[in-house]
C-alpha cells in the first residue's frame, strides 16, 4: 500500500475515490466512519457508502461497502444514529441497531416535446438499517422516507435527538438553504422550518452537508446550538469551505445570534469540507468529534495520488469559546493522536537568534511552540525543503495577520490553475500565541492557540520527509515550550 503521498496518520481508502464523510457513529465499542466512495476508479462515480471502523480514531480497518447504488439510486451523503430503544421498530424486540439516513440520487432522462432528451435529477431521503453495524438493508427496498420536493439539490440528511422537545430532528440541505424536519418514530417526518435565506455565505452552488448540535461554552454552564454548512464554491480563499452559525434551536426553528451577513469559517485552509460529527459520542465522554474531507472541488479530481484519491483530516474535537470577536467554534486534534506519536529529543534543533530548523526522518510529525511577535516583526514558518509552502505571521490592527502560501504545478489543467494560493486572514489573537502543526504525507494542518483557529491544506512535496524552519526578518526569534513528536513507518489499512 506504499506510495509517495499515502498518509501515515490520515484515513484514506485502500483504492478508489473517497469524498464526504457519512454516518459517523459510535456503536458497540467502535467508531464507524462511512464515506462517499467509488471503488472502481480514482474519480467520482456511482456513489457507494464506504465503511471503516476504529477503536482509537487513528487506526482504521476497511470493510466492504455498506451501501451500494442500485435501481433505487446512488447513495449520496447522510448520517447515522443508534436506535437504542428500537423506536423505528426495525429491529428485534428489545434490541438496538444503527439507522443510516442517506440521499438516493436518480437521474432519469425526460423527453421534451421536441424530442430532446434531458436528465432530470431526483434526490430524496432514504433509510438503511443494521443490527450489528456490518450487514445493511435498505428500508422499504430503497423507497424514500422523504420524497423529492422538486429541488434538484435536496440532500445530505443529518439526524439528531432534541431532548427538550423529545423528538428527532433532521436537517437537510435544499439549494441555498436548510430545511428542518421532525419525527417521533424515525420513519415519518414533518417539515417544520427553513433557514439560510440572506444568512451567511452563498454561491452559485448549493449548500451541502449540514450538521446541527448543542455545545457548552467553555468556562461556564451556558450552551448554544451550532449549525454547520458546507459551501461548495465561493469560500473565503477560493473553492469549497465550511461555515457555521451559532444560535438557539427550540426543536423546530434555528435562530442565528449573529448578523445575517456575518460569515464564520470553521477552518481557514483550502482543504476542509463536508464536516460531520459523530453521533452517540457526546453522551459517552462529553466530546463533539468531527471528521472532514480534506480536499477542494476545484481540483479534487486531479490530485497526484495513484491507487487512491481522497483523505480525511485528522479527527478533531470541537469546542465553543469566547474570543475577542465573540463566540467562536474551535477544534483541537483528538487526544488519541498524542498516543500514536513518539516525542523527539531536541538536540537536533539548529538554533540561532533569528532561525530554527527541524529536519526529521519521520513521515508524520507534530510540532508545537509558543511564539511571540515584536512590533513590525514577521515570523516565517516554512514547510518541506523543496516545496514553496509557508505561513507568515505579523501583528495587525485587530490581532495577528496570517498569510498562507502554497505553490505547485502538476501538468493537469484544473489543479495547475487552482491549487496554488496566496491569501491573508486576520485573526483576533494576541501577539503571543501557540502554533501546533501536524505534517503528514500529502497534508499540513495548522492549529493556533490550541485550535481556536485552524488552516488545513493539501501539500505534495517531492521529498515527503517532514521538516519545519522558523525565522524572523528582524529582531530575535522568540519561541518557548517547543515540542516535536513523530511517527515512522508505513500505514496499514
Amino acid at each position: 500500500m506504499s506510495e509517495q503521498y499515502r498518509p501515515i496518520l490520515h484515513m484514506t481508502p485502500s483504492s478508489g475515490w473517497m469524498n464526504d464523510p457519512n454516518g459517523l457513529v459510535y456503536f458497540n465499542g467502535q467508531y464507524h466512519q462511512f464515506y462517499q466512495y467509488h471503488p472502481h476508479t480514482t474519480v467520482w462515480g456511482p456513489m457507494h457508502w464506504g465503511h471503516k471502523t476504529s477503536t482509537d480514531l487513528i487506526h482504521w480497518h476497511e470493510l466492504e461497502p455498506a451501501l451500494y447504488p442500485d435501481e433505487s439510486g446512488m447513495c449520496f451523503s447522510g448520517s447515522a444514529i443508534v436506535d437504542w430503544h428500537n423506536t423505528s421498530g426495525l429491529f428485534e424486540t428489545g434490541k438496538s441497531g444503527i439507522l443510516a439516513f442517506y440521499t438516493s440520487f436518480i437521474q432519469p432522462k425526460v423527453t421534451l416535446a421536441d424530442g430532446t432528451e434531458i436528465e432530470d435529477p431526483i434526490q430524496q431521503q432514504c433509510l438503511a438499517f443494521s443490527q450489528d453495524g456490518m450487514t445493511w438493508k435498505k428500508y422499504a427496498d430503497g423507497a424514500p422516507i422523504i420524497p423529492s420536493r422538486g429541488n434538484p439539490d435536496f440532500r445530505d440528511p443529518k439526524v439528531t435527538w432534541h431532548e427538550d422537545s423529545q423528538a428527532w430532528v433532521m436537517v437537510v440541505s435544499c439549494g441555498q438553504h436548510i430545511e428542518f424536519y421532525r419525527s417521533t418514530d424515525l420513519l415519518d417526518w414533518r417539515l417544520v422550518s427553513e433557514f439560510g435565506y440572506r444568512h451567511g455565505a452563498h454561491s452559485k452552488g448549493p449548500w451541502e452537508c449540514p450538521d446541527l448540535f448543542e455545545m457548552q461554552i467553555e468556562g461556564n454552564d451556558e450552551t448554544r446550538w451550532v449549525l454547520v454548512v458546507g459551501i461548495g464554491e465561493g469560500a473565503h480563499c477560493g473553492g469549497a469551505g465550511t461555515q457555521y452559525f451559532i444560535g438557539d434551536f427550540d426543536g423546530e426553528t434555528f435562530n442565528n445570534h449573529n448578523h445575517p451577513e456575518s460569515v464564520l469559517w470553521l477552518d481557514f485552509g483550502r482543504d476542509y469540507y463536508a464536516t460531520q460529527s459523530f453521533s452517540d459520542i457526546a453522551e459517552q465522554d462529553g466530546r463533539r468529534l468531527v471528521s472532514t474531507w480534506m480536499s477542494n472541488h476545484q481540483y479534487s479530481l486531479e490530485l497526484p495520488t495513484l491507487a487512491f484519491r481522497g483523505s480525511m483530516a485528522m479527527p478533531r474535537e470541537l469546542f465553543l469559546f469566547e474570543s475577542k470577536a465573540g463566540l467562536r467554534v474551535g477544534q483541537r486534534f483528538v487526544k488519541e493522536l498524542n498516543k500514536a506519536l513518539s516525542l523527539d529529543a531536541q538536540e537536533n534543533l539548529l538554533n540561532d537568534e533569528q532561525a530554527i530548523s527541524i529536519y526529521s526522518q519521520h513521515k508524520a510529525m507534530k510540532f508545537t511552540a509558543d511564539c511571540t511577535l515584536d512590533e513590525k516583526q514577521i515570523l516565517h514558518l516554512n514547510l518541506y525543503q523543496d516545496t514553496p509552502v509557508f505561513f507568515e505571521f505579523k501583528r495587525a490592527e485587530k490581532g495577528v495577520e496570517v498569510r498562507s502560501v502554497r505553490r505547485g504545478q502538476f501538468g493537469k489543467e484544473l489543479i495547475d490553475v487552482h491549487f496554488s494560493h496566496d491569501y491573508r486572514v486576520e485573526l483576533p489573537v494576541d501577539s503571543k500565541f501557540q502554533v501546533e502543526l501536524l505534517i503528514d504525507k500529502g497534508s499540513i494542518e495548522l492549529l493556533i492557540n490550541g485550535g481556536q483557529f485552524s488552516f488545513t491544506n493539501l501539500v505534495y512535496a517531492k521529498n515527503t520527509d517532514a521538516s519545519i524552519a522558523l525565522s524572523v526578518d528582524s529582531g530575535s526569534l522568540k519561541l518557548s515550550n517547543i515540542e516535536v513528536a513523530g511517527l515512522m513507518g508505513e500505514k496499514s489499512c
